[in-house]
């Protein structure tokens, strides 16, 4: 019996310390950089910066169209996915972030393209 009240007990500290890990910060928060591909064929730069607000990931994305911010924006591990609405359309992101770097995809409608970026390192 005690040896099962030892590890419910540990099983919990573990838990309880992945969930403060988890609250503490996240893969995604922070300033990156990214390129993504255009239907024209021409890259399009950008600069997002993720950040977690009252326990929910908030971002903007600031590019030549101007300053948009993401909606519905989530994090399941290391993809992250959300809403972008930019000159009235509303295109529909999903990365992978793995380190400093992240790659994925946007999609307007029929149209797709790549994402590809780094975390801006602190200077």
């Amino acid at each position: 019996m005690k040896q099962a009240v030892a590890i419910a007990s540990i099983a919990g500290m573990i838990l309880v310390g992945c969930t403060l890990a988890l609250a503490a910060g996240s893969g995604i928060e922070g300033k990156w950089k990214i390129t993504a591909d255009t239907p024209d064929g021409e890259p399009s730069e950008w600069s997002l910066v993720f950040k977690i607000q009252d326990g929910r990931l908030t971002g903007t994305a600031e590019g030549d169209a101007g300053q948009f911010e993401f909606k519905n924006l989530k994090e399941n591990g290391r993809i992250v996915t959300g809403e972008l609405q930019v000159e009235g359309d509303e295109y529909v992101i999903e990365v992978t972030v793995t380190g400093d770097k992240l790659e994925g995809k946007w999609k307007l409608e029929s149209m797709t393209g790549a994402i590809k970026g780094a975390r801006e390192t602190a200077q």
